[in-house]
């Protein structure tokens, strides 16, 4: 008897099974046909598989039902598919057929640690009604926020690395008439994508040409242009500066 890891379209043979077999106590081939959209002789191939690795008895124009083998590994599948979809529908607020197909797509490569750790965070939610309600509202008001198409203002925890020997500083360290190349913006979305639409990309040079007498703006150029940039925004634009 052959066994090994099963690839993400056998386990959808094996979900698919596991489900009909919970209603009908055993799954025969068109069921499977039917319900993973698919051709019968696809079935049979897929069948004649599973059933050389130990997860289903199986025998040709036979039904179909689970070795113990194949239920533990149909239940875990089945399982991880809902706790993603929980995790998208009831705490991120996506609708029942985006938490469905995200669930769908994303089941297959979700490891044991990964499953154990969105599990408690889920029942952690469900324990924790009360801090959980704000959180999914949050979550909720700021995806609505987020521009896809330009930035998404989100700002890893761990900032871009920079080049062996260079130094990171954000742009309020220059002094007029001095250079640095920009390497990363932080701050919210909004403000990201007002700067990236003035010019202020990663990889661009960027020069202060003056600084106001009270400090507050800075006159810079970048890409031939000169902006003007309050402090605030100067500081969520890192740099390296020239040497």
């Amino acid at each position: 008897m052959k066994q090994g890891r099963l690839s993400p379209t056998l386990e959808d043979y094996l979900e698919a099974i596991f489900h009909i077999v919970s209603t009908n106590m055993v799954a025969r081939s068109m069921e499977i046909a039917e319900r993973l959209n698919v051709k019968r002789s696809s079935v049979t191939v897929a069948l004649r598989t599973l059933a050389e690795k130990g997860f289903i008895n199986y025998q040709a124009r036979s039904y179909v039902t689970l070795t113990d083998r194949g239920l533990n590994v149909a239940r875990c599948v089945d399982r991880r598919h809902h706790v993603l979809f929980e995790m998208f529908n009831d705490v991120l607020g996506l609708s029942e057929p985006v938490a469905d197909q995200a669930a769908c797509s994303m089941e297959h490569g979700m490891s044991s640690e990964v499953c154990k750790s969105m599990t408690a965070f889920l029942m952690a939610m469900k324990q924790d009604s009360d801090h959980a309600l704000p959180i999914k509202k949050l979550t909720k008001t700021l995806a609505d926020n987020i521009d896809c198409s330009s930035d998404c203002g989100y700002a890893p925890s761990r900032a871009a690395a920079a080049p062996a020997g260079k130094d990171v500083a954000t742009l309020n360290i220059l002094d007029p008439q001095e250079s640095g190349t920009i390497i990363q913006i932080n701050g919210t979305g909004t403000l990201k994508k007002r700067l990236q639409e003035l010019g202020i990309t990663r990889g661009e040079r960027i020069t202060v040409v003056r600084i106001a007498p009270l400090g507050d703006p800075i006159e810079v150029k970048v890409k031939g242009f000169r902006l003007s940039l309050r402090r605030e925004e100067a500081d969520t634009i890192l740099i390296q500066p020239d040497k």
